[in-house]
């Protein structure tokens, strides 16, 4: 029911855990709460700890969870809500049989039948082992591998449907590298000693696994060896995270003709009968991110011993599912998964990690009970005018460009003026009318709602792109910007304080959700974004030397970054994390500027000692105030597009001038860049 996904062209602006606040939810809430500041610190020296320093010194990561910080506070409640929602469903005996009420209730219901999970015990793999035991040939083999892979599980890569790049009409399939049990190819390599010691902590993960599952500790311990042998060549074969950042980088379109020239020893014929798609569901071609990494499973498929493949699959079957599994396989997989990689010392309650599995399955309709009772006309006018706002802002900014020619500017005017905006949820809910859903088998509901979650998508390969539809579910506190529907999405989850209060005055709003609405917008025009026009298409709309300029610009994000040391001896990845900057850096700008004249021929009163200059910055870093454990930070600094939060929140202020004056910063001072060391791209 994990772990570890591709790297995906629509970008999100954090990804993070819940967690239960110490503190009472109205002191949280409080915007620019000053008990959160630390005056000895000035604010042009450590702007982070000077607006969070208090709160982090008082604030320690409960034992459940390896960050703690502001955003989860909403997350929080919304989790209460949700929790409501669906005890009220569990408890309905009289919803409809095939209701989502019913589906819900159910589903969450066999999520919370510990005892019912505990007695199954590993019997719910039993069938799957069986059916791996009984592969007799390498075409067995490919009909069970083709078997798993309905149930988004077996391993080797990810098949998921999105629009073709270069066509944005166009929905492909797209087929992208996978199959790795760590969290990306480099942990396979490093070798530091924490690295080594984390690989034979999966090495022991993976024995306790296979022993669980009946085999006795030596051959335990050997099918291991087999099996990080084949994820060692598979990381070996698999591109960087940074390499794939590049667009162009992992489009390949190709005809099914190609695809089977590539890797011939790969049965896609079986594999697309088993998953329901014709070959007339591949006319406008199929995008196979990493055309090496597939040549190489192709070579593999030939290499490697049908006993060892075998092994592979029963792994993979095994791992994917340990956490929905009786405690014994739960426990293993916490160990390994939370406590050694993230830091995590305790488990989550039953009922979060229930919701937490409704939710993967049953997303969408679930946040549709939820804006019944969370979001208002209200709130989503007042989000939309702050959004149109900041899109003028954006406008203004982009003709007063001084280092942009008049013909890329005309183009990206035009493609600011396509942006599609989402605000609170879809107005075009999915059917899970077809997915199988009752209180017999909490494996087997997951299992079906693995398979359907994944014939949905799949039935969009081939049709028109259905440009409404969302990508977030309308609980999730979170937002992104979509390069090929070229939108900006922001659910009803987000839509609340500390992001967005009502009762605040603007500069606390403008500084919150309105830095993140510019960061979304912004990202369209960083380094990725900017090569998609305003239809969502990757294509070059930029003169030669504009493409130059932006680049160098870029360039000095990169290295400013890579200055910042996260912990220990480990530096932030500023080519990793340049989109994430540039996005954070353009949207406090355009924020800020939009800000500038909403306050036009108004009083501006201080508040709590601070003008509203102040407390637009004070917001925007208070929002990302964050603990995290050391575990959790190298796991973030090596793996996501991402910086720490502290940086984002020093990177970005340091290089605006509005800061250094709402301050009364000095050149010299460690928050103020000056010259050549300032950068300024939006």
């Amino acid at each position: 029911m994990k772990k570890f996904f591709p790297l995906l062209c629509v970008l999100s602006i954090i990804s993070a855990q819940s967690f239960s606040q110490a503190q009472s939810e109205t002191d949280n809430n409080k915007p620019i709460n000053p008990a959160y500041l630390n005056t000895s610190v000035k604010p042009t020296v450590d702007f982070y700890e000077y607006a969070n320093g208090s709160w982090l010194s008082n604030n320690p990561i409960p034992p459940a969870y390896s960050r703690w910080g502001s955003w989860n506070v909403i997350i929080n409640n919304n989790q209460d809500v949700l929790k409501q929602i669906l005890e009220d469903a569990s408890g309905n005996s009289s919803a409809s049989k095939g209701s989502n009420v019913q589906k819900l209730g159910d589903l969450y219901y066999t999520a919370m039948d510990t005892v019912a999970i505990e007695n199954a015990g590993m019997n719910p793999l039993k069938e799957d082992l069986a059916r791996i035991d009984a592969i007799q040939s390498k075409e067995d083999l490919q009909k069970v591998f083709s078997y798993f892979k309905k149930y988004r599980s077996g391993g080797l890569f990810f098949l998921f449907s999105n629009q073709d790049d270069k066509n944005s009409d166009n929905v492909v399939l797209n087929i992208f590298q996978g199959g790795l049990g760590l969290p990306d190819r480099d942990y396979y390599f490093r070798d530091d000693e924490r690295s080594k010691k984390l690989r034979d902590k999966y090495h022991e993960f993976m024995i306790k696994l296979l022993t669980l599952s009946g085999n006795d500790a030596m051959t335990a311990s050997n099918i291991a060896n087999k099996v990080y042998d084949i994820e060692t060549r598979l990381a070996e074969a698999s591109m960087k995270r940074v390499d794939m950042r590049e667009a162009e980088a992992t489009y390949h379109l190709m005809s099914l003709n190609d695809l089977k020239a590539i890797s011939p020893n790969i049965s896609w014929n079986i594999l697309f009968a088993e998953l329901g798609l014709d070959n007339s569901r591949f006319e406008k071609g199929i995008n196979v991110a990493q055309p090496d990494f597939l040549k190489e499973v192709n070579r593999m498929v030939q290499d490697i011993s049908l006993e060892d493949w075998k092994n592979y699959l029963k792994w993979n079957v095994i791992n994917n599912a340990a956490d929905i599994l009786s405690s014994d396989f739960a426990d293993a997989d916490f160990d390994f998964y939370s406590r050694t990689l993230r830091g995590v010392e305790e488990q989550q309650p039953r009922w979060k990690e229930s919701l937490k599995y409704v939710e993967n399955a049953m997303g969408e309709p679930l946040g549709q009970l939820f804006i019944e009772k969370k979001f208002t006309p209200e709130t989503k006018a007042k989000a939309l005018e702050m959004v149109n706002n900041i899109k003028e802002s954006f406008g203004e900014r982009l003709k007063k460009n001084e280092w942009m020619s008049d013909a890329t500017k005309q183009e990206a005017l035009k493609k600011l003026a396509n942006f599609t905006v989402k605000i609170g949820y879809t107005d075009k809910w999915k059917d899970f009318s077809g997915l199988n859903i009752d209180r017999t088998s909490f494996y087997n509901n997951m299992m079906n709602a693995n398979a359907y979650g994944l014939k949905l998508n799949l039935d969009k390969i081939g049709k028109p792109v259905q440009r409404q539809e969302w990508g977030m579910f309308p609980q999730t506190v979170n937002a992104q910007y979509s390069q090929s529907k070229n939108d900006i999405t922001f659910p009803a989850g987000i839509m609340q304080p500390p992001f967005y209060d009502p009762d605040a005055d603007d500069a606390v709003n403008y500084g919150g959700i309105g830095a993140v609405i510019g960061h979304e917008m912004t990202h369209g025009f960083d380094d990725q974004g900017r090569k998609y026009d305003g239809d969502g298409n990757l294509k070059d709309w930029w003169t030669e030397e504009d493409a130059a300029k932006f680049k160098e610009r870029a360039d000095k994000l990169v290295a400013q970054y890579n200055s910042y040391v996260a912990i220990d001896s480990l530096h932030v990845n500023g080519e990793l994390t340049l989109g994430e900057n540039i996005a954070d850096l353009g949207g406090a700008i355009v924020a800020y500027y939009a800000l500038q004249k909403r306050l036009e021929g108004k009083e501006q009163p201080l508040i709590d000692g601070f003008t509203p200059e102040q407390r637009f910055f004070l917001s925007f870093a208070q929002v990302w105030r964050l603990n995290s454990r050391p575990e959790s930070l190298r796991l973030q600094v090596n793996t996501d597009p991402h910086s720490p939060e502290r940086f984002r929140v020093i990177g970005t202020v340091s290089n605006m001038e509005e800061f250094m004056e709402a301050f009364d910063g000095n050149p010299g001072d460690p928050m103020v860049n000056t010259g050549d060391n300032r950068v300024v791209i939006w």
